[in-house]
């Protein structure tokens, strides 16, 4: 086991070496078919996609996650404090990877994806879009420790660049910042803890769009818009890609402000043009 891996104390961690297929640009066009979007299959050929639909029910520590996306990917399972991930039946009969309840405490459980490698995570001026499915708690934010539910991050507050999904307060929002500024888009409607979503943030030039699909309805996805200058996502070297909480350049959740999501997540994409 390498030194890092140690360091890190991941539970469970592989490596994916897939060969590469073409990408066929983002998933905007599967965006306005109402058939795929209430289906619970992905974008096609992201370079990251994790289904978890290899596992089986129950406790996550230990598991080998594997990525089905078309770029090598090391996936690890992070825990801070008790480890209480678990994986538990999806939407539609899949397996989704169950989040630990929000406490409130420094004490309390949590849990996060740790995605590298850097290269093809770091957009540069290239479109890109990710996005996973959630059901969200109907608790899960409350004090400093956890006060906003992150889906997907890569880059910290303070760092150059960054992009990011989160539902904070149940509202569903997408940051993307480069070397020339931050667009933010943010949706209005308030999450039904009771429902799975689809959230998918991309970015094209100076334009961001976030789209909510209520997977359980016909009903067209909720698309919100924004335009202001981006410029380059050079993320090389900086924090690896997060899902579920925040994590810093140690590579371990961070402890004092975790963000983190407390819920059900599946299906998380990432491809780059």
């Amino acid at each position: 086991m390498p030194g890092w891996m140690t360091k890190w104390g991941t539970a469970g961690v592989t490596v994916v070496a897939l060969a590469a297929v073409p990408s066929c640009g983002s998933a905007a066009g599967a965006e306005n078919d109402d058939t795929a979007a209430v289906t619970t299959t992905p974008p096609p050929n992201p370079q990251l996609l994790i289904t978890f639909d290899d596992q089986e029910p129950g406790p996550a520590a230990g598991r080998d996650i594997i990525g089905e996306g078309s770029a090598a990917a090391e996936i690890s399972l992070l825990s801070r404090n008790k480890q209480k991930a678990t994986f538990v039946t999806g939407h539609q009969g899949g397996i989704a990877l169950r989040t630990p309840p929000y406490s409130g405490e420094t004490s309390g459980s949590f849990s996060a994806l740790r995605i590298e490698p850097e290269e093809w995570l770091s957009p540069g001026l290239s479109d890109f879009t990710f996005g996973a499915d959630i059901r969200l708690d109907a608790k899960s934010n409350g004090t400093a420790i956890d006060n906003g539910d992150n889906v997907m991050q890569r880059g910290l507050y303070a760092d150059a660049a960054q992009y990011k999904i989160q539902v904070d307060k149940h509202h569903a929002s997408c940051v993307i910042r480069g070397t020339d500024g931050a667009v933010v888009v943010k949706s209005k409607a308030l999450l039904n803890p009771s429902k799975w979503y689809r959230l998918t943030c991309h970015r094209a030039d100076k334009t961001v769009k976030l789209t909510v699909q209520d997977l359980e309805t016909n009903q067209p996805p909720e698309t919100l818009e924004k335009t202001g200058p981006i410029g380059t996502l050079d993320m090389i070297g900086s924090e690896p890609l997060s899902v579920g909480a925040k994590i810093g350049e140690d590579g371990e959740i961070i402890g004092s402000s975790t963000d983190q999501f407390n819920g059900l997540l599946d299906n998380i994409s990432y491809e780059r043009s």
